[in-house]
């Protein structure tokens, strides 16, 4: 009975295996092979452009020349010509002071001279004939003195009459306050009617055609400054907008306290759309290469005191050693390795082994759309103004 029962067990066991290998070979049959896949990489071709190693720094726009404008004589405001954002030229006049009261000084001044001429002319007669008695001793020592005197303060007289009419020339001419520079009327801090003083701060002038940024820099860029360099400004208040500025400046000292140098940075502004008092984000050039061979940063890797890279080259990759020169923000140059066109990998690094077959993939469109050309060597520096500044 037992020999039966174990028999049975046997070939029902046989039966099923039977059963599911049948079932296997069926969906091997109707299934598609599986095709070997590769590693997927993205890759950058080298280029020849320039490469700028930059220093990156936050300033403020100051004009290159301002004027506060003060009347020189006090009295009640006739006229105001100018409004904020107007432009003027040096000598446009800008307010008008009632000149009734300096007229009329002018005037008794003019009076006062006139006396004083006559007066003097009158005392010089006298004395040119008191001298002449005195030569023929027709008249004393001390009479010839006295009009000596009286003719020495008739010319004293006369010469502070000139002064006080020459002062009431100008207090009257002052009455018309006009622009000390060429610029822009940024404040205007009085109206017609008021009245106004030497103490009364009237109105500001920035010349802006030519604007400055101040920024402090670390200690340890210091060596690398000179005046005439260059530098990559952007704006907060011009979204997608560079310009190209110069060091004109490099203060002697270094700050002891914030270990850092303070430059001054100058911009043409021939459109005057860049205003005082915006935030100014600078790239200061520290090296730069015109013409070099240079791929993106993200393809070499250092290695045993060197640096390599994946060259792709028929759907292979090939691990080369390079010679690296500058290396900029994004960009590095390259010495020896490798040749303009030649494709390196960027993304996808980490497993690649020399001669591996890859995949070769495009990079997603807002990933490789580049943020800013400053640093990477992927277009020639920005003229200098404003005039089709945009970043790529």
């Amino acid at each position: 009975m037992k020999k039966f029962i174990l028999s049975l067990f046997i070939l029902t066991a046989f039966f099923i295996l039977t059963c599911q290998n049948q079932e296997n070979n069926q969906i091997a049959e109707n299934s598609t092979p599986i095709a070997k896949s590769w590693p997927e990489v993205m890759v950058a071709s080298v280029e020849v452009g320039p490469i700028y190693k930059t220093y990156i720094s936050v300033g403020t726009v100051m004009p290159q020349d301002s004027s506060r404008i003060f009347p020189k004589v006090a009295g009640r405001i006739f006229d105001v010509l100018v409004e904020e954002g107007d432009q003027v030229k040096k000598g446009d006049l800008l307010m008008q002071i009632n000149t009734f009261d300096y007229t009329r000084a002018f005037e008794n001044a003019t009076a006062v001279m006139n006396q004083a001429k006559s007066n003097l002319t009158k005392a010089n007669r006298d004395f040119a004939r008191m001298e002449k008695l005195f030569k023929d001793k027709a008249v004393s020592k001390q009479n010839y003195q006295d009009m000596k005197t009286a003719s020495d303060l008739a010319r004293f007289a006369y010469d502070q009459a000139v002064t006080a009419l020459k002062k009431a020339k100008d207090d009257l001419k002052e009455c018309g306050v006009r622009a000390p520079i060429s610029g822009m009327i940024t404040n205007k801090l009085i109206n017609p009617g008021e009245l106004i003083g030497p103490q009364v701060l009237a109105f500001v002038i920035m010349q802006m055609d030519m604007i400055e940024v101040e920024v402090d820099l670390p200690e340890e860029v210091f060596g690398y400054l000179k005046t005439g360099n260059k530098s990559f400004v952007t704006f907060d208040a011009i979204p997608d907008t560079m310009v190209e500025g110069t060091i004109t400046k490099i203060y002697p000292t270094i700050d002891p306290i914030s270990r850092t140098a303070k430059i001054t940075i100058t911009i043409d502004n021939p459109d005057l759309k860049i205003r005082s008092g915006m935030t100014a984000r600078t790239k200061i050039v520290q090296k730069a290469k015109e013409n070099a061979l240079y791929a993106p940063k993200s393809a070499m890797i250092p290695e045993e005191g060197q640096y390599i890279a994946y060259k792709l080259n028929s759907g292979k990759v090939a691990k080369i050693t390079l010679d690296i020169g500058i290396i900029g923000d994004d960009v590095f140059e390259i010495k020896k390795g490798v040749t303009s066109g030649e494709r390196l990998v960027v993304r996808g690094i980490t497993g690649l082994r020399n001669g591996m077959k890859v995949k070769v993939v495009s990079p997603n469109p807002k990933e490789s759309s580049p943020t800013t050309p400053i640093g990477r060597g992927l277009v020639k520096p920005p003229r200098r103004g404003l005039k089709a500044q945009r970043f790529l």
